[in-house]
């Protein structure tokens, strides 16, 4: 209607051509219709996706989700390594994962992620669980990759060197902690261009990267910046802008140095199926700059 108004008139149809002819106001008034539609347009913007959930999923065919790896799947040091160099299977996983967590902080790095709410370990507490926990935290300054497991008294009780091993770990200084944290990464899934960064050989994290700790009686929290290391950081960026397409297995140990720790064994593994990064779950909560006061040091 607006249209008829603007033209009435003006635009008339040529007896002779049989040609309409069309008005210069009305020419300008669509121009000017469509840049103002154009602009409510381009101002449109889609409602924020909530976030995906990041849980527990079967170990084949999974998508955002992660799983337990049995420890046998790893090949470790035996027990003659220091003479002979032969690897063997490893024994079952010594400790209990329970479970495997991706969030997105809000805040920057989070450092004393055990005492969030939110966190694996306050969940647990208040389902009964009273184990020692080991909470290990892979920071980015955004994202963060945070796994839990369960001690089992019992589990080491039965295997003597695994827990004079532990026991050392847990007892022990800073540098023997950050210099005898290995890790084990397999690639299941991903570009082989990836595969070739990341590669299957044992890393001893410490070598590149900064470790923190904060200790309890309850549990022990190890924090790895990824981001202390340009090499890591590469890889670990590599991995993240990959990651909808990624499966990777990853097998934890602490390295054995003496005749008397040996053989290795790897005390936890998961896996990690195609995690959807960009719609990790947000973490909103700020850490209190007074808890920690009681920490181990």
């Amino acid at each position: 209607e607006d249209a008829e108004e603007v033209c009435e008139g003006e635009n008339r149809l040529d007896p002779e051509s049989g040609l309409l002819n069309i008005s210069v106001s009305y020419f300008f008034w669509n121009i000017n219709s469509m840049k103002s539609w154009f602009r409510r347009v381009s101002t449109l913007r889609p409602p924020p996706k909530e976030f995906e959930a990041f849980q527990e999923g079967p170990l084949e065919n999974s998508k955002n989700a992660w799983s337990g790896v049995r420890g046998e799947t790893f090949r470790v040091r035996g027990k003659n390594y220091l003479s002979d160099r032969v690897k063997q299977q490893s024994a079952p996983n010594a400790f209990d994962l329970v479970e495997v967590e991706v969030f997105k902080s809000t805040n920057g790095k989070v450092e004393n992620y055990a005492e969030c709410p939110e966190s694996a370990i306050a969940r647990a507490r208040k389902n009964g669980d009273e184990r020692f926990m080991l909470m290990v935290v892979f920071q980015t300054v955004t994202i963060h990759l945070v796994v839990t497991w369960g001690v089992e008294p019992n589990v080491l009780d039965d295997d003597l060197v695994m827990k004079a091993l532990w026991e050392r770990y847990l007892n022990g200084n800073e540098a023997f902690r950050t210099k005898t944290f290995k890790v084990i990464p397999r690639i299941v899934d991903g570009p082989g261009s990836l595969k070739r960064l990341v590669g299957e050989k044992p890393g001893l994290l410490g070598k590149r990267l900064n470790f923190r700790y904060r200790q309890t009686d309850t549990h022990l929290l190890v924090i790895c910046d990824t981001a202390t290391s340009s090499f890591a950081s590469r890889i670990t960026q590599a991995c993240m802008d990959q990651a909808s397409r990624l499966t990777i297995d990853l097998g934890f140990l602490i390295e054995a140095t003496e005749a008397n720790e040996l053989p290795e064994r790897v005390f936890g593994a998961f896996r990690l199926s195609k995690p959807n990064l960009p719609n990790a779950k947000p973490l909103t909560w700020t850490e209190n700059e007074n808890e920690g006061a009681n920490d181990k040091v």
